[in-house]
């Protein structure tokens, strides 16, 4: 009498879980991860930069030949103008989103709603994943308070905030400061968002600033500088 598999071998059986919600979460929340592991550093990269500011500006000049130097010295300088422009023109768009997001969770009764809207109103300032990571809280704190009204409320006003501060508000008040056109803008964000995942979306602009900045002041770099440029 011959086995139950009669000499043959046992087949591998594979299952794979269909993708759902619970994948979906768990890659989101994997982004959402990194993003905020990015912004613990952002507070000790700002001390270093304040304090050592300039031995590194003047140790940064002295790297280049005596001849260069002085050139060198007015790169570094606007691209220490620029980057305090870009910050200080970032506070401003994040300050009216917290404003607005504020007053919006305040009328629909959102727990901690001053704390909310400047954490929503800040984050939607990050390209493309903003408004996903800016609807996250408002909604989580939301529950059991709000109802389908509430919800979609806060759907229109954050998408729309979203929408306004990255096509209205921020061409207009950073653009024009870093003086960059929208192309080199959405192709530095897709590059570095490829290179470095969502805190390349954060460091995109600036360093298409500097760089905007450093083709300037070279003579064979003129053209790209241009292009760059409005």
């Amino acid at each position: 009498m011959g086995t139950p598999n009669d000499g043959k071998k046992p087949v591998a059986v594979e299952i794979q879980e269909p993708p759902g919600i619970k994948n979906m979460i768990a890659t989101g929340s994997g982004a959402l991860g990194d993003l905020l592991l990015g912004f613990t550093f952002a507070p000790f990269l700002i001390y270093f930069m304040l304090t050592w500011k300039d031995h590194a500006h003047a140790a940064t000049v002295r790297l280049f030949p005596k001849e260069h130097r002085l050139a060198a010295h007015r790169t570094i300088g606007k691209i220490s103008e620029m980057i305090r422009s870009y910050i200080a023109s970032n506070v401003v768009v994040g300050l009216v989103n917290a404003l607005i997001s504020g007053l919006v969770f305040w009328y629909l009764k959102i727990p901690y709603f001053y704390f909310l809207g400047v954490l929503s109103g800040f984050v939607s300032l990050i390209p493309y994943l903003g408004v996903f990571l800016a609807l996250f809280p408002p909604v989580a704190a939301g529950v059991g308070v709000l109802n389908k009204t509430g919800l979609l409320v806060i759907c229109v006003t954050v998408i729309g905030l979203h929408v306004l501060s990255m096509n209205v508000l921020f061409p207009k008040i950073v653009g024009r400061r870093l003086r960059l056109n929208p192309l080199a803008v959405t192709l530095s964000l897709l590059f570095w968002a490829w290179i470095w995942g969502s805190m390349g979306l954060i460091l995109a602009v600036p360093i298409v600033g500097a760089t905007k900045i450093v083709c300037d002041h070279m003579e064979a770099l003129q053209g790209l500088g241009a292009w760059l440029g409005e």
